[in-house]
């Protein structure tokens, strides 16, 4: 099985709602972020990412190292994905625009998350800590 190294964000609004997100060639919704190529670290990717796909500007002091987690990849077949999980608090919402391969952004909230189709890290890792956590509002 292929192992995919990737950097994730726990991305929550000042309401306390978690961005998800889908690309152009996914039915799932995952958290924004993505592969780290060789030259970067975790951090560095994720602020990588996060530019490229929705256009936000992040520095790496916004970003809160939450874990590690590994699950099955939803869209490459005999692949799993390790990936290092930071919560990230926005609140210029103005900011965040699919841009690149991502198709659709989704806010979940504690009643609709249920409705969207969830990749397994999200699923597993986030969700879990999102619904259960109280401090995620500013």
């Amino acid at each position: 099985m292929q192992k995919i190294i990737l950097a994730a964000a726990m991305l929550v609004d000042p309401w306390g709602r978690l961005l998800s997100v889908r690309k152009k060639t996914s039915r799932y919704f995952m958290m924004p972020g993505g592969k780290v190529e060789p030259h970067e670290n975790h951090q560095e990717a994720l602020i990588r990412e996060l530019g490229e796909e929705l256009g936000l500007k992040v520095k790496v002091q916004e970003l809160h190292f939450l874990g590690n987690h590994t699950a099955i990849a939803v869209n490459e077949k005999n692949s799993v994905v390790h990936a290092a999980i930071y919560l990230l608090r926005i609140s210029d919402l103005h900011e965040i625009l699919p841009q690149s391969e991502i198709e659709e952004i989704a806010w979940l909230t504690k009643t609709n998350h249920h409705r969207y189709k969830l990749a397994h890290l999200l699923l597993e890792f986030t969700l879990p800590r999102w619904l259960n956590d109280a401090h995620l509002k500013f």
